[in-house]
Order: C-alpha cells, then sequence, then structure tokens
C-alpha cells in the first residue's frame, strides 16, 4: 500500500517537526500512544566498472535495495536516491496492556518519495511468553528483515544485496511470537501465515527496465523462524514456503538496435503466470559480538519446482572491530543461481555475483552515525547469462556515506 506522489523531502520535513512529540508518550481516552522515527541521508557515486547499459540503466550499475529498485548508475554523479529514506513508527496500546496496534510509514528516495504502509497489525499478550499479531508485517526471512530500513541497526551503508534482494518483503497475515528462556539461552520463535501481493515491484524493475510493472503474489506462505541467544553468540533458523506467480503488465524494454521494437516495452502478460512456481526457502545465521569483535554470518537457499528450473543460493560473512566510537568492517556477499538441468534450465545460463565491501562506521550518539562503504561488485555469471539480450550486469565500484538516525 503507497500514496503516490508526495516528495521525499515533504517526508522529511513533515517528519523532523514531529520529534518532540516522537520521543515521548501520550495518553488520550485511557489509550497510550508512542511513536518512533528513522533516518537515513545516503550519497552514492559510482567509481568505476563495467561500461555499456543493462535494461535501460547505464553501467557501471549496482543495485544497492532489490526489492525496492534502488539502483546506483554509471551517471549523474552523486546520487542521493537509492539509500535514502525516513520512516516513522506509532504503537498504541489499550489499557490492560494486553492489546495494541501497531504501524509504520516509510519513504525512500528510491520510490520516488511515495509513502508506503509497511506494517499495520494488532497484538495480542496471551501471556508472559506469546503473543498473537494479525495484519501486515515483513516476511522473517533474513536476520535484518525486521530492522531493515533503520540505519542506525546495520553495520553497512546499506544491506548486503547479494543476500538481502527479493521480489518480496511484506505478507499479510496471522503469527503467533514467543520469547522465552530455555537452559539459560535466550529464545525467540515466530510461526506464521499468510499471503502477499505487490503491483510494480522493484526488484523487477532491475531485470525489465526502470519503467517496467510487474505484479508479484506470494500465496500461501507459511513458515517460522527461531532465534538462540546466550552471552556473546546468537544463531538463527528460518524455514518458509509459498506459491509464487507474477504479470508482467508493461512487458520488458528491447533493447536489441536491431529489433523493430527497440526501446519499446515488449510481451506484456495479462493474467498472472501459471502454473504457479512454488519455493521454500531455508535460511540460518551465526552472529557474534564478543568484547570488541563483531562478526556476521548468514545463508539462504530457496529451492523452486520444475515450473522454475533453478536454486537461489546466497550468503555473506562479515568481520569488524570496534575501536571506541570507530568500527572498521569487511564482508564478502555472495549470491548464484543453480540450474535445475533435469526440468531444462542452462547451466551456463544462469546469474552469479559478489561483492566485497569496506565500511567505516562512526556512532555520533547512542541514537545516531556516519558510515561510508567501499563495495567492489565482481560478475561471475554463467557464458549464456544476460539481462538485456547482450549485456551480463558487469563489475562495479560503488562508494556511498550515510548519515543514519532514530528519533
Amino acid at each position: 500500500m503507497s500514496f503516490r506522489n508526495i516528495p521525499l523531502a515533504a517526508a522529511l520535513s513533515s517528519a523532523l517537526l514531529c520529534l518532540p512529540s516522537l520521543a515521548s508518550a501520550v495518553e488520550y481516552g485511557g489509550v497510550d500512544f508512542t511513536g518512533s522515527g528513522f533516518m537515513t541521508i545516503g550519497l552514492g557515486h559510482m567509481l568505476g566498472g563495467t561500461s555499456g547499459s543493462a535494461s535501460d540503466y547505464k553501467k557501471p550499475f549496482f543495485v544497492a535495495d532489490y526489492a525496492q529498485g534502488g539502483v546506483y548508475e554509471g551517471k549523474g554523479g552523486v546520487q542521493w536516491k537509492p539509500d535514502s529514506k525516513i520512516g516513522v513508527q506509532g504503537i498504541a496500546t489499550l489499557p490492560d496492556k494486553r492489546f495494541s496496534v501497531t504501524g509504520q510509514l516509510v519513504s525512500r528516495g528510491a520510490r520516488e518519495g511515495a509513502i508506503n504502509l509497511e506494517w499495520l497489525y494488532a497484538s495480542f499478550k496471551v501471556n508472559d511468553n506469546f503473543t498473537l499479531q494479525a495484519g501486515r508485517k515483513r516476511i522473517p526471512m533474513f536476520y535484518y528483515s525486521d530492522t531493515q530500513d533503520i540505519g542506525v541497526a546495520l553495520p553497512w551503508t546499506h544491506l548486503p544485496p547479494q543476500l538481502y534482494g527479493w521480489e518480496a518483503v511484506n505478507y499479510n497475515g496471522v503469527n503467533l511470537a514467543y520469547r522465552g528462556q530455555w537452559s539459560g539461552w535466550d529464545a525467540s520463535a515466530n510461526l506464521l501465515a499468510g499471503n502477499e501481493s505487490k503491483n510494480g515491484s522493484g526488484y523487477w524493475k532491475v531485470y525489465r527496465g526502470r519503467n517496467n510493472r510487474t505484479d508479484v503474489r506470494w500465496d500461501n506462505i507459511v513458515g517460522g523462524d527461531l532465534t538462540l541467544g546466550k552471552d556473546w553468540f546468537e544463531t538463527r533458523l528460518v524455514y518458509l514456503q509459498s506459491k509464487v506467480s507474477q504479470k508482467n503488465v508493461s512487458g520488458t524494454l528491447d533493447t536489441d538496435p536491431s529489433s523493430s521494437t527497440f526501446g519499446s516495452y515488449v510481451g506484456a502478460e495479462t493474467s498472472f503466470s501459471s502454473p504457479s512456481g512454488k519455493q521454500k526457502i531455508y535460511g540460518v545465521t551465526f552472529n557474534v559480538d564478543y568484547e570488541n569483535v563483531l562478526l556476521r554470518s548468514e545463508f539462504i537457499r530457496i529451492s523452486h519446482n520444475d515450473a522454475m528450473a533453478y536454486t537461489d543460493l546466497a550468503q555473506i560473512l562479515g568481520a569488524g572491530y570496534r575501536f571506541g566510537k570507530w568500527t572498521p568492517m569487511v564482508t564478502v556477499s555472495n549470491y548464484r543461481s543453480q540450474a535445475n538441468a533435469s526440468a531444462g534450465a542452462d547451466p551456463d545460463g544462469q546469474e552469479a555475483h559478489r561483492t566485497q565491501s569496506l565500511t567505516l562506521r562512526y556512532d555520533l550518539t547512542t541514537s545516531s552515525a556516519v558510515k561510508v562503504q567501499y563495495d567492489m561488485q565482481k560478475d561471475r555469471s554463467g557464458p549464456n547469462y544476460t539481462v538485456d539480450g547482450f549485456n551480463r550486469f558487469g563489475n562495479a565500484r560503488l562508494l556511498t556515506a550515510t548519515y543514519d538516525v532514530v528519533f
């Protein structure tokens, strides 16, 4: 859900005016209202890489946010839209403290300042350990799913796109959340069921053209996640499954100069693809925060049925060290599509790329930070893989800087 044609600058100004009220709780008619907000101001510049084009993006290019279509291009100098965002969140709690409603609005530069309703769900506290929730929430595919828009909570200027890059990030449904202690371990778990429909997926704009409209559906989403933490170690397991389908409403940009439809969008679809594909998502995370040492690792595997004929494999591994308010970090992230040759997929026609990142973070306060990051992307795709008929992703070098704050 989104509210179009509201500039990001206006959203920034409005949210900043609300800072005093967001920082405190308000009681009205017996209902407690609390609020908070977050903002990232990001700047980036392409330093080099493969020349040419992919769809209608100028190479070298780097996808900072697949889900929102946040792309840095090899033109335009310093760019601010892909990583800049602002959001506000509010919680209304009834007097008995057992029932509450949570909502979150986010405006992103990558979405031309549209205001998106990311969260809107009701919670009922069953007891000290269990909470039943219903409404719109994040799909808990990843460790940072719930906090992916809150820059202060992330060690990077943007999440590693090789792992955090999919066509759907939210769902509408129900879930049962658990928090407790298991033999000295902090435990949290979540079981969920729901569906998601998204018009104009940012993910597919990367592959089919910036003016492409592809609508996606994830039906019959079921699954859960489990997080265990003790002292300096934390691990997380996730399993999800769903049906997936899409409708390429506008068609794909034709970038073949020899074609009679060059520069036009072709192949538009009037109905969702059938039969629908089915996917199973497996994820595992291992994190360490030991004294000044920071380690981040996450792995995901998405297997598809024969209708889709491939498996997604992605992982990240990062290591950092805190020197007072400074935290340098090095991260490697990989993505690889593995063909199911028995279903007719081409093993040499699969997408693959790796990014090595160097990040330096400085904590201004407990609620704000500045970060600088250098990303080096290496295209590792098969020789038959193309983005626009004759070009692959290519290599890219990107420099970004962000100012992150919560209020």
